[in-house]
């Protein structure tokens, strides 16, 4: 096979390379180990030993936000007495994804706080409440799972307590679904809850 003819362009291409090179590896070689550790970048070097104070401040940047998504949890906390028991009211919307009967950690250290007010000697049922959108067995079912997960935190915290769990679905609404014939999110909204509820 033929070589390919060197033209002037391939040249002063090549001429190019070797001019660019040296301030290249100029500037290279003149950054030293003393440069990079003085750099505000971290480098790898930063991660493999990490001192205290470098924790501290990763976990103090994160607290804001646990702290809002704990004190909406607390928000949408109502106590009341209804008769001669005690209700606790939990949003399922704030406990629990949509569609889902699985707790986040956050719901979980909520409803173990809650565990100190609740009497070792009562009986104690955690209702399960939903919204009328869906299918009666559907929305019975899930609150029923929901109830379930939320009793499991409350026996799991204090072994000695009476909790017996019930799905209501959408059978004991405290607003109405509809306004005027039409869909009432705000109603809805109310109605998709857990209860906790005792005697005293």
């Amino acid at each position: 096979m033929k070589p390919a003819a060197v033209g002037p362009a391939a040249v002063i291409l090549a001429a190019g390379i070797v001019v660019a090179g040296p301030p290249a590896l100029a500037f290279a070689d003149s950054v030293t180990s003393q440069d990079i550790a003085n750099r505000d970048a971290p480098t790898p070097e930063d991660f493999t030993d990490p001192d205290q104070s470098q924790i501290d401040k990763s976990i103090v940047e994160l607290e804001p936000e646990i702290y809002d998504l704990d004190k909406g949890i607390e928000d949408v906390e109502t106590t009341k007495a209804s008769g001669g028991d005690t209700v606790v009211t939990l949003d399922t919307d704030i406990l629990f994804d949509f569609d889902s009967a699985e707790l986040s950690d956050t719901a979980k250290k909520k409803i173990k706080d809650l565990v100190e007010d609740l009497p070792s000697d009562s009986e104690i049922t955690v209702g399960g409440h939903t919204d009328s959108k869906g299918e009666d067995d559907y929305n019975k079912k899930l609150s029923e799972d929901r109830a379930k997960a939320v009793a499991e935190v409350l026996t799991s915290e204090d072994s000695d307590l009476d909790v017996t769990a019930k799905g209501f679905g959408e059978s004991e609404p405290v607003e109405s679904n509809e306004k005027n014939g039409k869909d009432d999110p705000e109603g809805r909204a109310k109605n998709r809850r857990v209860e906790i509820r005792y005697e005293g």
